[in-house]
């Protein structure tokens, strides 16, 4: 299963960014993973994105989730400590090995691809920058089985 909040910020008319959608936006995607981990016993992994935006993540996520349907990949920036302990809590107590993958892609080629995207899913210049700048490796004491470094360009 693929979890990525920007999937309800969708609507007819492209990708709509408010602060309330964004918030309704994480609570369905904290339903969803709850009524994955309780709903599907064929579960072995959780992949935790963690990445600027245009660093490679959804791709990443929909070609394993192509290969690994049964398991679940959270597709979000995930960049603070602090934005994946909640998601770890959750997960610890189904005991579910839980992987980080972390995005290893330059700010330049995030920001070259961040201007290929379509208007409505291109973030702010300033705003990509600071999700950058603001990364904070995991580490294995947060409650990761192991954590990957994926060089994504």
């Amino acid at each position: 299963m693929h979890i990525n909040p920007d999937h309800y910020l969708e609507t007819e008319h492209g990708r709509v960014f408010t602060d309330e959608g964004n918030q309704l936006a994480w609570e369905r995607c904290f339903a969803d993973l709850e009524e994955e981990l309780d709903g599907n016993a064929n579960i072995q992994r959780v992949y935790l994105l963690i990445g600027a935006q245009a660093s490679g993540k959804s791709t990443w996520a929909k070609e394993k989730n192509n290969s690994e349907p049964d398991n679940i990949i959270f597709d979000a920036i995930l960049v603070k400590k602090q934005e994946r302990k909640s998601i770890i809590n959750l997960i610890h107590n189904k005991k579910i090995a839980i992987i980080a993958i972390v995005f290893h892609t330059s700010l330049a080629l995030c920001l070259k691809r961040n201007e290929t995207r379509a208007l409505d899913t291109r973030v702010d210049e300033s705003a990509l920058r600071n999700v950058f700048n603001a990364i904070e490796m995991p580490s294995l004491d947060e409650g990761f089985r192991e954590i990957i470094v994926y060089d994504a360009g």
